[in-house]
Parts: structure tokens; sequence; C-alpha cells
């Protein structure tokens, strides 16, 4: 596994990216900011990372990308000045508008009959479906065997979700439109929109190691100055430390990093 500087131990390289403006921060939610949990619904955000996100975004965009929708987002953050890319990029919450992106938005009715085929299909089987509008995710996290419930839902879908996109994340199998959105598109999207110079990323999971490919691939083309920063844990995809600049261990160190951001920037 590749070995990264603890960014604890190069504090300013976050410092002096955000100070060359304009700047933004974009974050993953779920064990980036909080800690995962057997149950997503109940993960908290730490009080103090919400202090310090509020602080920062006083100052510069801060985005939130998450698979979660981004009304589930909103209230699971708590903070109406942070702008939400949800559902991998699918849809946006900005300025108090929600929108879904048009090539998204054909796929609600699909993905809504798919949630409800996995419900019947994995009742009481400790699966756990979330319909999130323009997709759906089949969580299996406490299932008794998680290794053989990956495979009964990869072909289950496989069969019910015949065209769409089918990703993997930590212990969840994601159906998403067959569209060209991810978290990757949606940083190029608004750096692009806000006319930023400086992108800061930070994240766990595959679907940061998308954003974090986008991301270097506007950084070598010189549109913009750019960190990605790799929320370290036992289960860190090789994908996502392949393309991260730094590595923070575990969201208490994220949240570390951002109170000494939020004090000095």
């Amino acid at each position: 596994m590749r070995r990264l500087p603890n960014l604890l131990e190069h504090q300013d390289a976050g410092l002096t990216l955000l100070r060359q403006g304009p700047a933004a921060l974009f974050t993953d939610i779920d064990g980036t900011l909080a800690p995962i949990v057997s149950d997503p619904l109940a993960a908290v955000v730490p009080h103090h990372s919400r202090v310090s996100l509020e602080a920062l975004a006083e100052r510069m965009p801060v985005v939130a990308l998450t698979g979660r929708g981004v009304n589930a987002a909103h209230g699971f953050v708590g903070l109406d000045s942070v702008v939400y890319s949800g559902n991998h990029g699918a849809e946006w919450l900005e300025d108090g508008k929600t929108r879904i992106e048009d090539e998204a938005a054909p796929y609600v009715g699909r993905m809504h009959t798919i949630a409800l085929q996995a419900e019947r299909k994995f009742a009481e089987q400790g699966v756990f479906v979330e319909d999130k509008g323009p997709s759906v995710s089949v969580h299996y996290r406490n299932t008794p065997d998680p290794s053989a419930a990956r495979g009964v839902i990869l072909d289950f879908l496989a069969s019910v979700a015949e065209g769409m996109t089918l990703r993997e994340g930590k212990m969840v199998v994601e159906v998403r439109p067959p569209v060209a959105l991810s978290k990757g598109v949606a940083v190029r999207s608004f750096v692009r929109r806000r006319g930023l110079a400086s992108a800061f990323v930070v994240g766990d999971d595959l679907s940061d190691a998308e954003a974090f490919v986008v991301v270097r691939e506007m950084r070598d083309a010189g549109e913009v100055r750019a960190l990605c920063v790799a929320v370290g844990a036992e289960d860190a995809p090789e994908e996502l430390l392949a393309q991260a600049d730094y590595v923070l261990n575990g969201t208490a160190e994220v949240g570390r990093y951002l109170g000494w951001l939020a004090s000095v920037v």
C-alpha cells in the first residue's frame, strides 16, 4: 500500500493552497467528516467539525460531496452556508435551491422501482435499502455474512437494474443512472462555474477516488491548483491512496485539521 505523508505534519500545504484564491473546500461526509456506523441514518458529524466548516464557509465555498441525497445531507450536516452535491453529482442544493442534473432526472422513477424490488428481496436480512431519488444504495454492513451478501446483491441488481451503472463502496452497492455524472464531474463543474483557482478535496472511498482523478487531470492541465487528501483507514481503497497527495488518519484527524484551518485561513 502506498505510504502518504500525513497532512497534520505538513499543515501549511493546505493553507498555502487555500490562500491562492479564489479557492474552495470539497469534502465527503460519511467516513470523512462523520465516522461510519452500522446504521447510516445514525451517523453524526461532530459538533466541532460543524463549527469549523461554518467558519470556513464564511471565507470560501465549502462543498459537501456525498452519495446521500442533498436534502438528507443538509439535514445531516445542518449548515445552510454549505453547498451540497448529492447522489454522486446528480443533484445540488445551492443558495437554498435544489436541482437534479438534467441527465439524471429521467431515471428517478426507475430508481424508485429498483429500491422497492430490493426492499422486498432483502427484507429482514440485515440489508438496508436507501432510495435517494436519482440513485439507490444497498447497504450490507449489518448482514450475518457481508461477503456472501455482496455477491447476492450484485447478482440481484445485475438483473433488476439492467442498463444502470453499479458502483461499490464500503459495504454498499450503488445503482446510478447510466450517465457521465460523478463526484469528479461535480467538482469540475463547480470549479469552472465559480472560476476557482484552487481546490482542496478530502474523501475516503472509491467515489472520492473518482473526484481525485478528475482534480489531478485539471491540475496537470494547469486549470486549477489542487490537493487531494485521503482519509486513511485499514479499509482505505488502494485506488484512493494512489490518487492522493496526503493522508489524514480518520475522521478525528479531519476534524483537527479543519479546526486548525478555520483558525488561520
